[in-house]
C-alpha cells in the first residue's frame, strides 16, 4: 500500500527534516535463534516444493523440518459446497533422505493421473523454538507453493500448466523497455479498468480478466471514442502495473460482484485471483485468463508490471504459518509477530527459504506469466541483500525486467542483526538506497508531496495549488533525487519512480479540489485542471521513471475518497466519460509523454545529464516559479530543452539563467502539449500564464531534426456569440490519424449562458490537419421574462411592458398571479421589475446576479465589524442559492435575527446577514479505540485564528497531555479556548504512532473513534458530534478552513 508518515512535533509543523513514523530495529531473541538453526540444518535449495505433476505420477513435497508428521488429503472440489464434492483419500508423506540425512522435506510419489483434483496437507508440527517437543498440533492447510487453488483459495489443484495456455502463447513474449526510465507507468486496478458500463466492455467481461482481451471497445458502445485496451494504445503509455492480482483474501470468490479489495491481503502468492476470472470453482480458468490478459496488453506493446505483497499476509492464519509455524514471519521477544507492514504481521524476508520462495516466485511469474516486472510494497520491509539477489537473478533471465518499490515501512520493524547468509540485515529503505541495486527503483514520496501537497491530507496543497514551501520538493524531484539530497537521495534516475499519485489516498484531481475548495469533487474546474496539467508536466520533465495513477490523465476522481479499499466497485472504477468531458487533459498527457520520450537527458538511466540542468532559481527554493534548461549530446534529437513551471494564480515573466539560446520553440504550454510548434519566442523570456508549464526548443535543432508528431489535432473554442470573447479556455485534443474525437460544451461556461450553435464537426475522426470546433453562447433568458406574457396574447412584447408599468403604478389591478410580475426575483413586484423587462426587450443581458452573504458580530465598544469575509454567489437569475453561517469556536448565530438563508439570485444585487453572539469556549473531547488496542491517547491541540493562522498550543510539551480514562472504553479531555476560531488536533501512543493534523474543528463537543486496524497509516480518527455508541447516526463533526 503506497503510503508514507511522518512525525510531526509542534503545531504548523512544516520543517524540510522529516523523519518516519516507522522504525526498524535489529532484535534478536529465541525466535530469530530458532530459525537460525533451522536456516543451518534444513535450507532445502531445490526447485521442486509443492507438486510435480506428469501423466504417469504426481509428486509432493512439502518443507517442514518442524513437523512429525504429514499427510495429503485429496478431494474431488474445490471445496465441499459444490456439486459433486467427496474426498477421494488420505496419504502419508514420508521424510526425504539425501545421503542417509533428513532435509527437512516431505514427499510422496502418487502413480497415476491425479490431474485437477484438488488437495490440502495435514500438518503435525511444533514450532521453531521446540523442535523434538512432544507438545504440536495438527493443521490443515493449502500448500504453500501451490500454483492452482479451488474457490477462494483454500484447496490447492494438480495442475498440468500446460492446459492453461492460451492460443498463441508459445508466441507470446516479453515487452521490455532498454532503458526503465523511458518507462510511462500507468496504475491500474484490473476491476477498476472496465466495471463502469460506459466502458464499452462485455457484461460478462466487465471488472475480469477478459476485459483486456476485447478490442474495439468504445465508450457507451457507440463506435466513437476509443476505451481500454485500444484507449491505452492511443494514449502512449509504455507500462500497465497491476495491483495485486495474485490470490487474495478478503474477497469471496462465490460472492457476488460488487466486493472490492485493492489486493493487498495476500493469500497464495503463486496463483491468479480467482474473483477476476469467469470461473473461480475451476483452478485452471483463473491461471489461462489471467495469461489471456497479459498477452492482450503484449499485443498492444505494453509491459506488464505485477505488484507483490511479499512482505505480509492477510491474517497469520495462513499456509506459511500451518507449515513452518513462527519461521516465516519475524517474531518479537514476547512472541508476538512484528508489524512493520502496519498489517498485523511481517515477512521473514532474511530466511533462507523464505527468501527462496520469493525469488522462486518471482523466476515463476516470469517465465510462466511472461510478467515484465514488479513492484514490491512497502519494500521497507524487505532486506537489501534478498532485493539484490532477486535483482541479480533476473537479471539472468533479462536484465530489462524492471523491480521498483516503496522505500519505507509501514510500522515498527523487528528483525535480526543479520541474514540468513550471516552479514548485516540492512531494511530496503530509503536512506539504504546505496545499498540497493541502482537498477532497484524507489517511489519519490518527496516529489509526490511537493507536487500535490501531504498524500496523507487531502486538504493540503503542494506546489501546482500555489505553496511555495513544497517547490523544494519538486526542484530535487526533477533530476529524480539523484544531484543533491532532499529526505533521500537516489544514486542515479533509475533509482527513482517520480509520480504525483497511485493507488493509495486521493486522487490528484481529488486533492487538489479537496485543498483549494474549487469546486465538487469530480466536477470539472478550469483552475483545478490547469493544475492537473501542471503536475504531468512536472512528471514527464522530469528524470526517473514516469508513473500515474490510471485515470490522472482524464482528472480521476473517486468522489474525495481518501481509503478507497474500504468502498466498493462502483466508487473506485474508472469513469470512462472523463475521456470525453477531459480529453485535453487526456490530450495533454499523450503530449508531454511524447516530449519526454523524444529528448534523452529526461530519460537517462545514470547522472551523466546531472550538470546539463541549468536552473534559474536555487533547487531548494521557496518560490511560484520553478524554471531550467537542459542540453542535449545526442544526434537526431533536440540540443537544448527549456521548462518554467508557474504555480501562481497570475501571469509571470520569466528570464532563464542559461542565455546561450535566443530564438525558441514552444511545444507544450498550459492548454497542449506535443511534438508540433505552438509559437514562438525570441529571447530568454517567456510570459507563462498561470497554473501552467512552457516546454520550448531551441528553434535550431527543432528545425533541423524534423520531430513531429503524427497525431491529429482538434481546437475546441468557447465564444460569446455577440461579441466573440473568449468565454472559457481553448482546449486542444489530439489522437492517432483515424481514431475517434467527441467535443463537449465546457462546463466551465457559466450557466448565465446557454449554447446557441456549434461550428465544426463537434464529433468526428482526426486527419492529418488541425480541425477548429466553436461553441457559440448567448445570453440565458430568465424564465421570468420568458413567461412575461401579461396580456395573453401568446408573445412578450412593449405591450407587456406596458402592462406591467400600469400594474407597478397601481393604474390597474393585476389579472394575474402577483408571484409572476416578480421578473427580477427579489420577492416583490415594483419599477426594478419593469427596468428589468424593458432591458430584456432592447437585448440587453438579464442574466446575472449576486448576492453576498456577510457575518457581523458586535465587539466589546459596540462597534459592529464583520466576523469572517463576505461571501459571494454570483449566477443564473431565477437559480438558487443557500449559505451557510460561519461556524467557529467563539460565536453562535442570533437566532433573533436569522436572515433569508436561502432564496433565488435576484437580477441586481441582494444581501444576506447573520449576525452573531458570544458563545461557549469549553472543549470537551472523547477517544475511543475500537479494536483490540487499549494504549492511553495523548493528545496535542492548538488554535486557527479567523485568518487562519495557527495561534497557539494548549499543552506545553510534545506529545501533549494523556486523556483520561472515562466511562464506557472512552478516554476524556476538556480544554478551555482562547479568542475565536478553530482548533486542530494530533492523537498519538506517547510513542511511535501518530495521526496526521486533523484541523478544522469548531464543535465544543467531539466524540473521536480510533481505528486500531489503519493506526500505522496516520489518518485513522473519525469525529462525530454526537455518542456513535448511543447514535449509530451520529453526524461526522465538521472541519471548517479559515482565512
Amino acid at each position: 500500500m503506497l503510503v508514507s508518515t511522518v512525525v510531526v512535533s509542534s503545531f504548523a509543523a512544516a520543517t524540510d527534516e522529516i523523519s518516519s513514523v516507522s522504525s526498524s530495529y535489529a532484535r534478536d531473541n529465541s525466535y530469530t535463534k530458532a530459525a537460525e538453526d533451522i536456516d543451518a540444518e534444513y535450507a532445502y535449495s531445490g526447485d521442486d516444493l509443492g507438486v510435480t505433476y506428469t501423466k504417469e505420477a504426481t509428486t509432493f513435497k512439502v518443507w517442514s523440518p518442524t513437523a512429525t508428521d504429514v499427510k495429503v488429503n485429496i478431494y474431488a472440489t474445490g471445496s465441499d459446497d459444490e456439486q459433486g464434492a467427496h474426498d477421494i483419500g488420505t496419504f502419508v508423506l514420508e521424510k526425504m533422505l539425501v545421503n542417509g540425512e533428513w532435509n527437512g522435506v516431505w514427499t510422496l510419489k502418487l502413480v497415476g493421473e491425479w490431474k485437477e483434483l484438488y488437495y490440502t496437507y495435514s500438518i503435525t508440527t511444533t514450532d521453531t523454538t521446540h523442535l523434538g517437543s512432544d507438545v504440536t498440533k495438527t493443521y490443515e492447510t493449502q500448500d504453500a507453493y501451490s500454483r492452482a487453488v479451488g474457490v477462494n483459495g483454500k484447496r490447492s489443484m494438480i495442475v498440468d500448466l500446460n492446459d492453461t495456455d492460451p492460443d498463441g502463447w508459445s508466441k507470446d513474449s516479453h515487452v521490455l523497455l532498454d532503458k526503465s526510465t523511458q518507462s510511462s507507468v500507468w496504475e491500474l486496478h484490473i476491476k477498476d479498468f472496465s466495471y463502469d458500463k460506459s466502458s464499452g466492455v462485455s457484461d460478462a467481461n466487465r471488472g475480469k480478466y477478459l476485459a483486456f482481451t476485447e478490442n474495439g471497445t468504445t465508450l457507451n458502445g457507440e463506435g466513437k471514442v476509443s476505451t481500454c485496451i485500444d484507449y491505452l494504445k492511443n494514449l502512449g503509455v509504455t507500462t500497465v502495473q497491476l495491483n495485486p492480482f495474485n490470490d487474495f483474501q478478503t474477497v469471496n470468490e462465490a460472492g457476488d460482484d460488487t466486493q472490492y479489495s485493492l489486493g493487498y491481503d495476500p493469500q497464495n502468492f503463486n496463483v491468479p485471483e480467482g474473483s477476476y476470472s469467469s470461473n473461480p470453482y475451476d483452478g485452471n480458468v483463473r491461471i489461462k485468463e489471467c495469461k489471456e490478459m497479459i498477452k492482450a496488453l503484449h499485443d498492444a506493446g505494453i509491459s506488464v508490471v505485477m505488484d507483490v505483497v511479499y512482505n505480509h499476509t492477510y491474517s497469520t492464519d495462513t499456509c506459511f504459518q500451518k507449515t513452518v509455524p513462527n519461521y516465516y514471519y519475524r517474531m518479537t521477544t514476547t512472541g508476538a509477530f512484528s508489524n512493520g507492514s502496519g498489517y498485523g504481521n511481517e515477512g521473514a524476508t532474511e530466511r533462507a527459504m523464505y527468501r527462496q520462495y520469493i525469488i522462486d516466485s518471482l523466476k515463476y511469474w516470469v517465465n510462466e506469466y511472461h510478467i515484465d516486472g514488479f513492484n514490491f510494497d512497502l519494500m521497507g520491509v524487505m532486506d537489501v541483500e534478498t532485493m539484490n539477489m532477486a535483482r541479480e537473478v533476473l537479471d539472468k533471465i533479462d536484465p530489462r525486467i524492471t523491480m521498483w518499490g516503496e522505500g519505507w515501512m509501514n510500522g515498527d520493524s523487528y528483525h535480526p542483526t543479520n541474514t540468513c547468509s550471516g552479514t548485516k540485515f540492512y531494511p530496503a529503505i530509503q536512506s539504504n538506497s546505496t545499498r540497493l541495486s541502482d537498477r532497484i527503483g524507489i517511489f519519490n514520496d518527496s516529489m509526490r508531496d511537493g507536487i500535490k501537497g501531504d498524500a496523507n491530507n487531502i486538504k493540503n496543497s503542494g506546489f501546482i495549488q500555489g505553496a511555495k514551501l513544497s517547490a523544494k520538493g519538486v526542484g530535487y524531484g526533477i533530476r529524480a533525487n539523484s544531484s543533491g539530497t532532499y529526505r533521500w537521495k537516489a544514486q542515479a534516475p533509475s533509482q527513482c519512480i517520480t509520480y504525483d499519485s497511485s493507488h493509495e489516498n486521493a486522487t490528484l484531481y481529488d486533492q487538489i479540489l479537496g485543498s483549494t475548495g474549487l469546486a465538487s469533487y469530480g466536477t470539472r474546474n478550469s483552475n483545478a485542471i490547469k493544475m492537473n496539467k501542471l503536475a504531468g508536466a512536472i512528471i514527464y520533465t522530469s528524470q526517473g521513471i514516469s508513473f500515474t495513477l490510471a485515470g490522472e490523465e482524464m482528472a480521476r476522481s473517486k468522489g474525495g475518497d481518501t481509503n478507497s479499499n474500504k468502498s466498493d466497485a462502483q466508487a473506485n472504477m474508472i469513469k470512462w466519460k472523463n475521456i470525453v468531458d477531459n480529453a485535453d487533459v487526456v490530450s495533454y498527457y499523450n503530449g508531454m509523454m511524447q516530449i519526454k520520450s523524444a529528448f534523452s537527458p529526461l530519460t537517462a538511466m545514470d547522472t551523466s545529464y546531472a550538470n546539463n540542468f541549468v536552473f534559474t532559481n536555487k533547487v531548494n527554493a521557496a518560490t511560484n516559479l520553478i524554471s531550467f534548461t537542459v542540453t542535449n549530446d545526442v544526434d537526431g534529437e533536440w540540443n537544448k530543452m527549456a521548462v518554467i513551471y508557474n504555480s501562481a494564480r497570475t501571469p509571470a515573466d520569466v528570464t532563464l539563467a542559461d542565455t546561450s539560446v535566443t530564438d525558441w520553440v514552444i511545444i507544450a504550454n498550459g492548454e497542449s502539449a506535443g511534438l508540433d510548434s505552438l509559437g514562438e519566442v525570441t529571447g530568454s523570456t517567456f510570459t507563462v500564464p498561470g497554473y501552467s508549464a512552457i516546454v520550448a526548443v531551441d528553434k535550431a535543432s527543432y528545425e533541423s531534426t524534423g520531430i513531429h508528431s503524427s497525431n491529429g489535432k482538434v481546437k475546441v473554442n468557447y465564444v460569446y456569440e455577440g461579441t466573440g470573447e473568449k468565454l472559457e479556455d481553448s482546449v486542444v485534443l489530439q489522437g492517432p490519424i483515424g481514431s475517434g474525437y467527441v467535443t463537449v460544451p465546457s462546463v466551465g461556461v457559466p450557466d448565465t449562458y446557454v449554447l446557441s450553435n456549434i461550428k465544426g464537426d463537434a464529433e468526428g475522426k482526426f486527419d492529418s490537419s488541425t480541425k477548429e470546433v466553436t461553441y457559440y453562447y448567448t445570453d440565458y433568458i430568465p424564465e421570468s421574462i420568458k413567461n412575461a406574457d401579461f396580456n395573453g396574447d401568446g408573445k412578450v412584447n412593449v405591450k407587456d411592458l406596458a402592462l406591467l408599468q400600469k400594474y407597478v403604478a397601481k393604474l390597474k389591478t393585476p389579472t394575474v398571479d402577483e408571484k409572476t410580475l416578480d421578473l427580477n426575483y427579489d420577492y416583490k413586484f415594483d419599477i426594478k421589475d419593469t427596468v428589468m423587462l424593458a432591458k430584456a426587450m432592447v437585448k440587453k443581458p438579464v442574466s446575472t446576479g449576486k448576492v453576498t452573504v456577510n457575518h457581523y458580530y458586535t465587539d466589546d465598544n459596540g462597534v459592529q465589524k464583520k466576523l469572517a469575509d463576505s461571501v459571494v454567489y454570483t449566477g443564473r437569475v431565477g437559480s438558487t442559492y443557500d449559505s451557510k453561517a460561519f461556524k467557529v469556536v467563539g460565536y453562535k448565530v442570533d437566532t433573533s435575527r436569522t436572515p433569508r438563508v436561502s432564496g433565488y439570485i435576484p437580477f441586481g444585487k441582494a444581501e444576506v446577514n447573520y449576525y452573531y453572539l458570544p458563545s461557549s469556549l469549553n472543549i470537551t473531547l472523547h477517544a475511543k479505540h475500537n479494536g483490540w488496542l487499549t494504549w492511553t491517547p495523548y493528545i496535542w491541540s492548538w488554535s486557527s485564528n479567523l485568518k487562519g493562522a495557527d495561534s497557539g498550543n494548549y499543552q506545553d510539551v510534545w506529545p501533549g497531555d494523556p486523556m483520561a480514562m472515562g466511562e464506557n472504553g472512552w478516554f476524556d479531555y476538556n480544554f478551555t479556548y482562547r479568542d475565536a476560531g478553530t482548533y486542530n488536533i494530533i492523537i498519538s501512543d506517547n510513542a511511535t504512532n501518530q495521526t496526521i493534523d486533523y484541523k478544522g474543528f469548531v464543535d465544543n463537543e467531539m466524540w473521536i473513534v480510533i481505528d486500531d486496524s489503519a493506526i500505522m497509516g496516520g489518518t485513522y480518527l473519525t469525529f462525530y458530534t454526537d455518542n456513535p455508541d448511543t447514535n449509530p447516526n451520529a453526524p461526522i463533526a465538521e472541519q471548517v478552513t479559515l482565512g
